[in-house]
């Protein structure tokens, strides 16, 4: 089926559809580039019958206002955010055309103590009178309203699981999917299935827990485990154990996850692992695009999907199973802010490679040192990639002086959270955050930050995730099947540096697309957090030595709005880095 392709501005003339627009835009005028992508996307609806319209557009453009202006040509739809950031932000905008429905963790049980969750509705499938709408409990309550509502706003995990068995949230006209570059990975996540030695013994008694390394071979004590876990549920039914029914049933629906992955071993992975609550298996999904394509279809019919960061359409399309269905894509190349206000600096310290990094962290932070000599009343955000190197900057900096500007945290939630709250509330406009977590989803609007620094290219870890291992050893072998012994696939074997793959330094590596595409995003969602309106101005300092051969292999991924603003760092920063 034809991929059809828009870029905006465009060298010829566009359709204009504004006065049909008009009518259905929510704001009084329209941003820059708003007016073209909604004017093309109204005669293309007109037009062809689209199974889906991609829309990459930079930030500023105002993808939300494109989206609820979009839902009234339809007569029903589901508006899908992966972010509770962004789900508030729809519903503060637009709360009075939009109906939310969440998971029932977030609601109590009005016939047992904690929440919905854990409600004999749910856990045992017993009656219960405030599942009914004459006396809905809030989550029932909600669940009706969003079930009658012509759009419906819900997270993906929650929404997925619901049209699959409920029919009362059947297939609709269209969803919007905004973040929608993350749904690759959301939809990963949504299907990885685990079981642990804990549930094992409950199941089975003394019997040892299995440790298979094939995904195949697992298959026969899982459908085992569904079969006595049914029959446990049904015993302890029988004997009136309402709390045996709940923990049974939970286990079961973990032990139907599993087995649908199992049914495509080829594409589920297992890891065996420990944490503190003991010995567990993960089965886990390669790619999503075997199962993606239809869980999208029994969502809606038609799919828009919204994003800053597609970068790459057809493998975007492809990573979710849609690579055969008509498709318009509308890439905005141009970002809406005035030229300047974005900045991108290469000031190389070395690599940060595990076996160099050592000589090159203590570079960054001398020219971490100099940016906030610039800029002392200047807010900065530093990403530092692990905990491991946050520790080393924290220490670095503390010890040059600047110890009571830094915010940071460590694994700990709380911990985390009080740090970033701290940050985006205290009004001393000197603090820089040095965090491993806010490289994406976190908006510092205006003069929360003003800098940023990347202090490693955000590679995905290849050794330890058998999922990232695998794809990409798939992704080689086939380009090598089809490819090898032509210019396009220079193969050589492995070295100790290639993590088992293809040993060949100087080549772009075509057959690891996918890889770099995920790290290009990871950069740009990076480099979005600092500017996010006409009126900010902000510079983007990249550290890691690696980011030329990267940027020269992968440049075609990044956009272009990207790829214009990326410059020499500044004179006085350079005076740090000799």
């Amino acid at each position: 089926m034809p991929l059809i392709k828009v870029n905006i501005p465009s060298k010829t003339p566009l359709p204009n559809r504004w006065e049909e627009v008009r009518r259905d835009f929510p704001m009084p005028s329209p941003r820059p580039f708003q007016q073209e992508v909604l004017s093309v996307i109204y005669y293309a609806m007109a037009k062809d019958d689209f199974d889906n319209i991609v829309v990459q557009a930079p930030t500023g453009i105002g993808k939300s206002a494109i989206a609820m202006t979009l839902q009234n040509r339809f007569k029903s739809g589901y508006l899908l955010t992966p972010s509770l950031g962004l789900t508030e932000q729809y519903m503060a905008d637009y709360g009075d055309k939009l109906v939310e429905v969440r998971g029932r963790r977030n609601f109590d049980c009005w016939v047992r103590p904690g929440t919905a969750h854990a409600a004999p509705c749910w856990r045992s499938g017993r009656s219960c009178p405030h599942t009914k709408e004459e006396d809905p409990c809030p989550y029932y309550e909600q669940k009706f309203a969003g079930r009658d509502a012509r759009i419906t706003l819900s997270n993906p995990a929650y929404l997925f699981r619901v049209v699959q068995g409920n029919s009362s949230f059947e297939q609709r006209d269209f969803a919007i999917i905004d973040e929608a570059h993350q749904l690759e990975d959301f939809m990963l996540d949504l299907m990885e299935g685990r079981i642990t030695a804990k549930e094992w013994r409950l199941v089975f008694g003394p019997r040892n827990f299995p440790h298979h390394y094939h995904a195949a071979d697992w298959l026969d004590d899982v459908k085992e485990m569904k079969t006595n876990c049914e029959a446990l549920i049904e015993k302890a039914e029988l004997d009136g154990d309402e709390d045996k029914v709940q923990q049974f049933t939970d286990i079961l629906s973990k032990v139907i996850t599993c087995l649908e992955l199992l049914a495509d071993s080829k594409n589920c992975v297992v890891e065996s692992n420990n944490n503190r609550f003991g010995t567990y298996v993960a089965f886990r999904p390669v790619r999503a695009n075997r199962f993606a394509g239809e869980h999208l279809d029994n969502v809606a019919r038609k799919r828009i999907f919204l994003s800053a960061t597609v970068l790459d359409i057809d493998t975007f399309l492809g990573s979710l199973g849609l690579e055969d269905q008509k498709t318009l894509y509308v890439n905005v190349t141009k970002s809406p802010f005035p030229d300047g206000n974005f900045n991108v600096h290469y000031a190389g310290c070395g690599s940060m490679s595990w076996g160099k990094r050592a000589h090159s962290i203590p570079r960054q932070i001398k020219a971490i040192t100099g940016i906030m000599e610039k800029w002392p009343n200047k807010r900065g955000v530093i990403l530092p990639h692990s905990h491991a190197i946050r520790k080393e900057f924290v220490n670095g900096l503390k010890d040059a002086g600047f110890e009571d500007r830094i915010v940071t945290h460590d694994s700990d939630v709380r911990g985390r959270e009080m740090a970033i709250k701290k940050f985006l509330t205290d009004p001393d406009d000197s603090l820089v955050l040095i965090s491993t977590y806010v490289g994406e989803g976190f908006d510092f609007k205006g003069k929360l930050a003003e800098w940023l620094v990347m202090c490693k290219i955000p590679y995905l870890p290849i050794k330890g995730d058998a999922v990232i291992e695998q794809r990409m050893e798939e992704d080689e072998h086939q380009w090598r099947r089809d490819k090898e012994g032509t210019p396009e696939c220079p193969y050589e074997p492995p070295t100790k540096y290639s993590n088992g793959l293809c040993g060949n330094f100087m080549c772009p590596s075509p057959c690891q697309k996918h890889y770099n595409l995920k790290t290009a995003l990871k950069v740009v969602q990076g480099a979005g957090r600092i500017v996010r309106s006409p009126d900010d101005v902000g510079h983007l300092f990249i550290l890691d030595g690696s980011w030329p051969r990267f940027f020269r292999q992968n440049s075609h991924l990044l956009p272009a709005w990207f790829r214009s603003n990326v410059t020499e760092p500044p004179t006085w920063l350079k005076r740090h880095l000799t």
